[in-house]
């Protein structure tokens, strides 16, 4: 009996000390800190929150003991394009490739390679400065012209003094948004640079303090299809994606805008219109490239592309890891889980910069590239904060705001 009851008191001390070792383990285990990926990403797109939280999602379930966390400072959010990219701090930057080479500059990112080939060749571009590749393109952006299928006038109109003549005898408007620094600078460069070329309007943007008459003359004329209270509002300028859901309610012939914005349109139509309210459905859209100012001068239009870039002197372990959030960030499956709307929902129409041969349910695809094919883009040294400055001094040279809504 003595010998049995010494045998079962050392049997449990070896469990007991067995659970504490194990029970400690864990507990030191559970201590270790997470690796953490901060990642500023583009802030203005569709359901940004959404789109993190879709790739948060995956990556980490994929790689177990990362946190992505994503930066949400008042900078990157608010102050986006007049200096706030530059303040933030993170290890994978999601960059507008106007401030490409700003970002350069101020080494906040180091160059890289490129993970696959099929990318867009404008696309391609758009992320070189001097032999080297600065960023891997993830979307594709640039205004386009969208109407209702069957509107043959609006799609045949070659230039725009023609297109403005389609809305001058019908009397019908088209909504486009002349406001905002940014915005009516980015019309400035492409009106611009489709009159000179754009090595020609980049250089003369960058040495001149003084607007181009004759752009300021053909802004103010595509204006003139604006009826009064519209186009030049800081109040619907604000209202993110309002022009598009006035187009789907059948308030305006055609507008201009980016791919993205006519999510907000769709979303508009899906969520009040009824069959009696006169909308323009999902399946009636038409889009095509904008208008030139001349048919004999064949321009290759101004885009822009929005790319994701890594910090530099980054350890080995944290640059592996932003190059694999990267690479899943472009791939075909992270593309489809982000643009392919479930059941009753609008397609956010961001555009692939890789092209990709189909995504469910979002059919203007192919017309979007097609449409976008052989942009160029802004890529000298401060030119984003000289047509934020044009933009201004545009404003005021444009008819002023007319208010009665």
């Amino acid at each position: 009996m003595k010998i049995g009851l010494k045998s079962i008191l050392f049997s449990l001390i070896v469990l007991v000390t067995l659970f504490c070792l194990t029970f400690f383990n864990s507990a030191v285990t559970a201590q270790e800190p997470l690796t953490i990926l901060r990642v500023a990403l583009y802030p203005y797109v569709p359901n940004r929150h959404e789109v993190f939280y879709q790739l948060e999602a995956t990556f980490e379930q994929e790689h177990p003991g990362v946190n992505l966390e994503l930066v949400e400072s008042s900078d990157l959010v608010d102050n986006y394009y007049s200096g706030g990219l530059e303040k933030v701090d993170a290890d994978v930057y999601e960059i507008d490739t106007i401030l490409l080479s700003d970002m350069i500059e101020l080494n906040k990112i180091t160059s890289l390679k490129v993970p696959t080939s099929d990318f867009t060749p404008e696309a391609l571009e758009a992320v070189e400065r001097e032999g080297k590749t600065y960023g891997v393109p993830h979307w594709l952006c640039g205004n386009f012209l969208f109407y209702k299928q069957g509107d043959t006038e609006v799609e045949k109109a070659v230039t725009w003094p023609e297109l403005n003549d389609v809305f001058s005898k019908s009397g019908t408007p088209l909504f486009v948004d002349f406001k905002g620094s940014s915005t009516l600078g980015e019309w400035y460069l492409t009106l611009l640079a489709e009159q000179d070329g754009l090595e020609t309007a980049q250089n003369q943007i960058m040495t001149s303090s003084s607007l181009d008459n004759s752009v300021v003359s053909q802004l103010s004329s595509i204006l003139m299809n604006c009826p009064a209270g519209f186009c030049r509002s800081s109040k619907l300028h604000d209202n993110t994606g309002y022009y598009a859901r006035a187009f789907i309610s059948g308030k305006a012939r055609a507008y201009i805008g980016y791919s993205e914005s006519l999510f907000y349109g769709l979303k508009q139509g899906l969520d009040n219109c009824l069959p009696t309210s006169g909308c323009v459905s999902a399946n009636q859209v038409a889009v095509r490239r904008l208008p030139t100012l001349n048919q004999d001068l064949n321009p290759k239009g101004l885009g822009w592309v929005d790319a994701l870039a890594i910090a530099p002197k980054l350890s080995e372990q944290k640059k592996k890891l932003a190059e694999e959030f990267i690479n899943f960030t472009i791939s075909e499956r992270a593309y489809k889980k982000i643009l392919e709307p479930s059941y009753g929902q609008a397609p956010p129409y961001l555009i692939p910069a890789r092209k990709l041969s189909n995504i469910n349910n979002a059919p203007l695809y192919q017309k979007f590239y097609a449409a976008h094919a052989g942009r160029q883009t802004g890529t000298v040294l401060k030119l984003n904060s000289r047509l934020r400055a044009l933009g201004k001094q545009l404003d005021q040279a444009l008819p002023n705001e007319r208010t009665n809504l």
